[in-house]
């Protein structure tokens, strides 16, 4: 596949420029170019955004050359990377870990896994930037058949080397190309260091950008072929057994003091999950994406039956505890036997304590204090329209009518 590589400028408007001028000049199956290049280091507002987004969806249509690039989305916002064909504009990745130096500062949101997309008969996956240094996202990415990742950055000149040895490293571990489109020139504070490389799936340079520039960078399936000859390393590691992340309290402040010393975030919430339905596992989704882990703290069966009555719960604690573990969104699953999980909250000190938007958050029990040493509550919608109860309901009068 020939990589059209672009390496200019990100600061607004001159990146969009550039963009509009070298994209014309590169005979490829693919053009990419780096990070942000569409908008820039700032928000646009969402007319000019959307302008912007025409442009270059008239200017691929008008060649059929397909462009990545990068750009903030004002809707969220967001840290994209968008794909550009003659059929439409589609996202096809989100910054997952937005860059404390840069993206938090002005208000990014944290975005989805991305997925690989399928170009001209090869699969493709596509990280950004600082998430370059999260291998498990390059491996998703991999392990749902990408043969080669493009990383779209805006990297500084001071670790550049950084750049060039987790490039590598991710194109060895996964056996595929990987490429590094890298902007070039002073933004924010920055010196963007450009040197925008392709590495093989055994780690060899396989072309190189300095400077303002574009280049045409090949990958090829006798490489992949020969890397997968030598080593197969795309196999996946089994999960844990789900009651590995099931820990008394004792156990589990000793994991969260660990994970705290590493400066990962922990959000909680709480419940008796009876019954697991699909908004349990929604909102349990977007509760774990509040932070870095999520520890679930569990009803046990006595507190269970003092809230809702001797005929509750249907699933005793540790069968719940058992399926909820199972969850991907879930690290930890810890019991409270009193009525309310104040006294573990207290023990636990959670960075974002979450419970269903419908709570006010007057009556969300702990929230107080979780605010009164700088952490957040949050309130999160149910998606679907279901409860415990209703399913019970409904089971009874269909067992009334047999």
């Amino acid at each position: 596949m020939r990589l059209g590589v672009i390496q200019c400028e990100i600061k607004d408007p001159v990146g969009f420029e550039d963009l509009r001028a070298l994209y014309p000049q590169i005979e490829a199956d693919l053009v990419v170019a780096p990070e942000l290049v569409i908008t820039g280091e700032r928000l646009l507002g969402e007319d000019e955004y959307a302008r912007r987004l025409k442009i270059l969806h008239e200017m691929v249509a008008a060649r059929g050359v397909p462009l990545l690039a990068g750009a903030l989305d004002p809707q969220g916002p967001l840290n994209k990377a968008l794909l550009f064909t003659r059929e439409g504009v589609r996202t096809v990745a989100e910054k997952v870990n937005p860059f404390p130096g840069f993206d938090v500062k002005i208000g990014v949101k944290p975005g989805l896994q991305p997925t690989p997309f399928l170009l001209a008969g090869k699969r493709l996956g596509v990280v950004i930037c600082f998430d370059l240094r999260f291998p498990e996202i390059t491996r998703r990415l991999v392990n749902r058949g990408a043969e080669t990742i493009l990383v779209l950055a805006a990297w500084p000149r001071e670790r550049i080397s950084h750049f060039h040895r987790l490039l590598a490293a991710r194109a060895i571990e996964n056996q595929v190309f990987v490429a590094g489109i890298n902007a070039f020139g002073k933004v924010v504070g920055f010196d963007l260091a450009g040197e925008s490389i392709l590495f093989d799936p055994l780690g060899r340079e396989r072309g190189k950008l300095s400077g303002k520039a574009w280049s045409v960078f090949e990958t090829d399936e006798e490489a992949l072929e020969e890397a997968r000859k030598l080593f197969v390393t795309s196999r996946l590691a089994p999960p844990g057994p789900p009651e590995k992340k099931i820990l008394p309290l004792a156990e589990l402040l000793e994991e969260v003091k660990w994970r705290r010393r590493l400066g990962q975030k922990m959000v909680f919430t709480n419940g008796c999950f009876d019954l697991l339905h699909a908004g349990h596992v929604t909102y349990l989704h977007q509760a774990r994406r509040q932070g870095d882990f999520l520890v679930l703290g569990l009803n046990s069966d006595e507190s269970v039956r003092r809230l809702k009555g001797a005929s509750r719960p249907i699933i005793p604690q540790q069968q719940r505890a058992t399926v909820l573990a199972g969850l991907e969104s879930v690290d930890y699953v810890v019991f409270f036997d009193d009525d309310t999980p104040e006294a573990l909250i207290r023990a636990l000190k959670p960075d974002v304590l979450v419970k269903g938007a419908d709570w006010p958050e007057e009556k969300i029990v702990g929230a107080s204090f979780v605010r009164s040493y700088g952490g957040q509550v949050v309130r999160i919608p149910f998606e679907f329209s279901v409860s415990t109860s209703q399913i019970i309901e409904r089971i009874r009068r269909q067992d009334e009518r047999a």
